[in-house]
């Protein structure tokens, strides 16, 4: 038997394995639902060729939407072994990294195109779509990136071909799915970084806070084992493919970075942090008859020989223990076969798998300013009342502040399996003719369990010492009024483990036929109409149960409860498609098509919609014009139609807490603080304050309008050069308000529409002391209210020629933003519209100009690969365009008041990172290849708490300095 033979045999038996294990639990539910299937999203297919955007079947079809194409050598040259960790550098997409998420974070991969949301991009492989994740967006994860053949990206709303989420644009990977041999691949990563930063450095010392020093060595350090296997068979008539691939990277914490190792404050003067601490601050006052002026309060904190003193104690720096990389483990499976029975009948199969463990860590649990209410002959408080002034005999309201640092980390793992199958046929019908029908089934399982938080049902009987009739079992005192009081045994009573379960299930049946009309118009030779007639169906489902202290909200760290949801979605749609040549091999013109596409949406929740393309494609020769204009939309998901509504914590500032508010006493009457609680309003240190938020079942899908014109320059088959206008615009946009938004309005006007969701705490006036109906918050729920106006251009070139016995190539990918104007209350009041573009504020970052760039020479055995990475810079300023000044590191000081203490120029500088990278091959079948991104070893901006998103830095730029990448694969 021949190597080749049996190449192929041990190709079809792994396909065959790897696809039943891949599939794994799905065939009772296949039996079961026997309606769905999705070929919905299916790229067009004829020959070898693909395009995304159109299921029209022609080898002379062309997009006239603008699509962006990420070949497979890109991520081998730039150490991405995950999709997301090249995709996402595109200037079209949000630099969303998953890994650098922490708190808050969904656990998984998404993309999002133009930032406008990961709900607003339909993500697609080999066109079809992938299941619903843990929180309703498309999981990447799933995606090999061994296997990527090409990545589309698709700049245009595509919903008269794919349906709802494709209101920005489509991301499809295309798979290689003819794959010949056998391919297996290890890689080892890390990132260096010199911590040299003496400013933070600085800081930290001041406030007795190590910091590391000097060169980290390598950490963060991810591996990688990729296999797959392909081949032929049947005498060519089928082809199968399998892979498998494993991923696992270590976590890396803040404090192993000096620029992370400590919270900076909202102005990024100082180390600050919570005032949550681990010695425990209080609050205490006292109020009515025989309180000198009818009231009194005070922050208060513990001497060492138990003695109060005035004013909170040192805030506690949350931040060394938080992941600044998660770790993450994943395995990956999938397959597919086709076999050509005859030209008719073609039947083909696709299964995904991955199994995925995930982590988040952040600060100690505690009691979060617990409320309770004291006699000052409570022998608990020792000299509380004498030391501090209060009244005997009148009732001591009290606040309890204390970091649960005897406890260690919260910490939440989460383990995610996640599959796919489609099951389809295709063949020629005849006469120019073809059919496709497929099915799909896709779900997604998440287990989340989290450990380390407080019960808060436990902490008040806890501290009052256990009382006999009113305690839990196990109740060990918790001595908050003693220095070092607190055990680790104690904290142990109070901590609770949190469990919760989510399962996702997408089905589709989808089935179309295309072919030449035969028809053309009358000046049209040799130019049939093309046309495409379909129908689909959709289902998803999604339902999450938590343990019943989560869904009482009575984990003290949790920001709020954590409801079940369960509900269902489901649509049938009718579509259709037609190119229609207008000119062919005229005087000026070689080729001029009339790109058309209609679809009818009937949801059972949100009743019909329409949507609905006309686009222009034409060849000039040397140039190609194409333009278009889409209307699509996107469907309100179950978590928007169903979420139970709940108070949750949100990242701002109230700016009228503190000693010294931000906004007028009028203004913050606006915000119900009375004239003379002016001033007295506390604030939280922690910069988090609480919402109210939830879904809406009345809800109406988005509606969304794409206009786009491009150029395309094709002077010589060695290079290319192209331009695309878009401008975009949603309307009738699903989502809430923004809790700042809000309140800094509701301020600024006294709008009753807006005030009436401000709702302080009656006694303190905060906005984020409690978890029940009496806590301060903001009203903050779902609806369609908000309109988007996205423009901007897209730029492209490659370009390729021999010099110096090689090869170079050439390629450029450039976005420049125009406008991102956002208008939250639209009709209500538009002093609340602004624009984003080129800004960085706590609603904006928005880069007017991003690209990426590379240049490749390759020769004999050896390529050798230059990456250029540019981030624009960002202008601090308000939604009015008006410079602003509290964060410090960026403010320009311009001899005005609030401006003396600034220390930037007034922006986010532009960053520059360059990338260089060597591969090689030793024999025919090794290749070995090396590199490093960011090789200058930047830090990402640094930037105080109200601008932060990972530590203290701006999200999307490198985050952890210098990252080495090797790997080393065998091909046969």
């Amino acid at each position: 038997m021949s190597i080749k033979t049996s190449r192929l045999r041990d190709a079809i038996t792994f396909a065959l394995v790897v696809g039943a294990t891949s599939a794994i639990g799905t065939g009772a539910a296949l039996a079961q639902a026997q309606e769905a299937q999705t070929g919905q999203e299916e790229a067009a297919t004829l020959d070898t060729v693909v395009v995304t955007g159109t299921r029209i079947q022609s080898q002379t079809v062309t997009a006239s939407s603008p699509v962006a194409e990420i070949q497979s050598e890109e991520f081998q040259y730039t150490g991405s072994t995950r999709v997301e960790d090249l995709v996402n550098q595109y200037p079209q997409l949000s630099p969303n990294f998953d890994s650098f998420e922490n708190n808050g974070a969904t656990g998984y991969a998404t993309v999002s195109l133009r930032g406008l949301g990961a709900s607003r991009t339909l993500t697609l492989v080999n066109g079809f779509r992938l299941p619903p994740g843990a929180f309703e967006v498309r999981d990447i994860s799933i995606v090999p990136a061994a296997l990527v053949s090409r990545v589309d990206i698709l700049t245009g709303g595509a919903s008269a071909v794919y349906g709802s989420d494709a209101i920005v644009g489509v991301v499809n990977f295309i798979l290689d799915d003819e794959f010949e041999g056998v391919s297996l691949s290890a890689g080892y990563s890390a990132y260096q970084h010199d911590n040299d930063n003496e400013y933070i450095q600085g800081l930290q010392a001041a406030r007795g806070f190590p910091s590391p020093d000097g060169d980290s060595g390598f950490d963060g350090i991810s591996r990688n084992i990729d296999l797959v296997v392909g081949g032929s068979f049947a005498d060519g008539a089928g082809h199968a493919t399998a892979w498998a691939t494993w991923r696992q990277n270590d976590p890396l914490f803040q404090g192993q970075r000096d620029y992370a190792a400590c919270a900076l404050s909202g102005s990024g003067l100082a180390c600050g942090g919570s005032n949550t601490n681990a010695a425990g601050n209080f609050y205490f006052f006292q109020q009515g008859a025989g309180v000198p002026g009818g009231f009194r309060g005070t922050n208060a904190s513990l001497n060492p020989d138990g003695s109060f003193r005035t004013g909170y104690g040192a805030p506690y720096n949350f931040a060394p223990i938080n992941y600044y990389q998660r770790p993450d483990e994943r395995y990956t499976f999938g397959s597919t076969i086709k076999y050509e029975v005859n030209e008719h009948f073609r039947p083909y199969l696709e299964t995904m798998f991955v199994n995925k463990r995930s982590s988040i860590q952040v600060a100690e649990s505690g009691a979060f300013f617990t409320a309770l209410t004291l006699d000052c002959a409570n022998p608990i408080l020792g000299s509380a009342c004498a030391d501090l002034g209060f009244v005997p005999g009148v009732p001591l309201n009290t606040y309890v502040a204390k970091r649960n640092v005897e406890g260690g980390p919260r910490r939440t793992d989460d383990e995610t399996n996640s599959f796919r199958v489609v099951a389809g046929v295709e063949g020629d019908l005849g006469d120019g003719w073809a059919y496709n029908a497929s099915y799909l089934y896709a779900a997604t399982s998440s287990n989340v369990q989290g450990f380390n938080d407080f019960l808060s049902n436990r902490i008040v009987s806890a501290i009052l010492g256990c009382p006999v009739g009113n305690t839990f079992t196990g109740c060990i005192p918790y001595n908050v009024f003693v220095p070092g009081g607190v055990t680790p045994e104690a904290a142990a009573a109070l901590s609770g483990t949190s469990f919760d379960s989510t399962q996702t299930t997408l089905k589709s049946i989808n089935a179309f036929i295309s072919g030449d009309t035969g028809v053309s118009l009358p000046w049209v030779a040799d130019g049939n109409i093309n046309v495409v007639f379909g129908t689909e169906w959709r289902e998803e489902t999604y339902n999450t149960i938590s343990d019943i202290d989560s869904q009482n909200g009575n984990f003290a760290g949790a920001g709020g409860p954590s409801l079940p949801l369960s509900g269902e979605i489901s649509v049938s749609e009718i579509f259709m498609e037609a190119a229609v040549p207008l000119l062919r091999d005229t005087a000026f013109v070689e080729d001029l098509t009339l790109d058309l596409g209609y679809r009818l949406s009937d949801y059972d929740r949100s009743g019909r919609a329409n949507t609905w393309k006309v686009g222009l494609n034409a060849d000039l020769g040397e140039f190609r014009v194409r333009t278009g204009y889409n209307h699509a939309i996107r469907a309100p998901g179950i978590g928007d139609l169903f979420d139970q509504q709940q108070i949750a914590l949100y990242s701002g500032v109230d700016p009228c807490a503190g000693a010294n508010p931000i906004l007028t006493p009028q203004q913050c009457l606006n915000t119900g603080v009375p004239l003379d609680r002016y001033g007295t309003v506390p604030s939280n240190t922690a910069g988090q304050n609480n919402q109210f938020i939830g879904g809406n079942p009345n809800l109406q899908p988005e509606e969304g309008d794409t206009f786009t014109f491009g150029v395309v320059y094709n002077p010589t088959a060695s290079l290319q050069l192209s331009a695309d206008y878009f401008d975009i615009k949603i309307e009738e946009t699903i989502g809430a308000i923004g809790a700042d938004t809000i309140l800094q309005f509701c301020a600024r006007t006294g709008d009753p529409f807006l005030c009436s969701r401000v709702q302080r705490n009656p006694v303190s006036f905060d906005l984020f002391r409690g978890n029940d109906a009496t806590s301060g918050r903001v009203v903050n729920l779902d609806d369609n209210f908000g309109e988007i106006v996205y423009r901007g251009i897209d730029l492209g070139a490659n370009y390729r020629w021999e010099m110096l016995g090689g090869r170079f190539s050439t390629s450029f990918n450039g976005t420049y933003l125009m406008e991102e104007e956002r208008a939250p209350l639209p009709g209500v009041n538009e002093d609340a519209t602004f624009d984003c573009a080129g800004k960085i504020s706590p609603q904006c970052q928005s880069y007017k100009w991003r690209h990426i760039a590379s240049l490749r020479y390759a020769r004999d055995f050896y390529t050798v690969n230059l990456g250029w990475r540019y981030f624009g810079a960002l202008d601090y300023e308000n939604d009015a365009g008006v410079a602003l000044t509290t964060d410090k590191l960026i403010c320009e000081n311009v001899g005005t008041p609030g401006t003396a203490t600034c220390r930037g120029d007034g922006e986010v500088g532009a960053f520059n990172y360059i990338d260089l990278s060597a591969s090689a091959f030793i024999g025919q079948n090794t290749e070995i290849t090396l590199g490093v991104n960011n090789i200058a070893d930047k830090e990402p901006p640094l930037v105080g708490s109200t601008l932060a998103t990972n530590g203290n830095a701006v999200g999307g730029y490198d985050q952890a300095g210098r990252y080495f990448f090797g790997s080393i694969s065998f091909k046969f």
